[in-house]
């Protein structure tokens, strides 16, 4: 059972990002867009195999989950824990992610 969901500095980029680029227009929905990500996070603690394997990175431990207009890339940690990669506008090319960047 996973006991904790944790975001690495990316994702925690990404939301304020998100919640940046939204508050443009409005606060309220801005605010309320990132709790609706943060909740689907929260769901991969009952449902940590909700995602497909995403080969081309890091082996076969990486899992990403499709939310609304994001790509939710994280690890199924052996701890017991869910780590949050990045969360990736489906608008934007994976190729300015630095988390999805193979590693050598």
């Amino acid at each position: 059972m996973v006991k904790k969901v944790i975001y690495l500095e990316i994702a925690v980029g990404d939301l304020a990002s998100i919640y940046s680029y939204i508050s443009r227009d409005s606060i309220k929905y801005a605010k309320l867009e990132v709790k609706k990500i943060k909740a689907f996070c929260e769901s991969l603690k009952t449902q940590p195999l909700k995602g497909k394997f995403y080969q081309t990175m890091r082996g076969n431990d990486v899992r990403s989950a499709v939310f609304r207009n994001y790509i939710i890339f994280y690890v199924n940690g052996a701890e017991g824990q869910i780590s949050i990669l990045t969360i990736h506008h489906h608008s934007r090319l994976f190729s300015n992610n630095p988390a999805l960047e193979d590693e050598d």
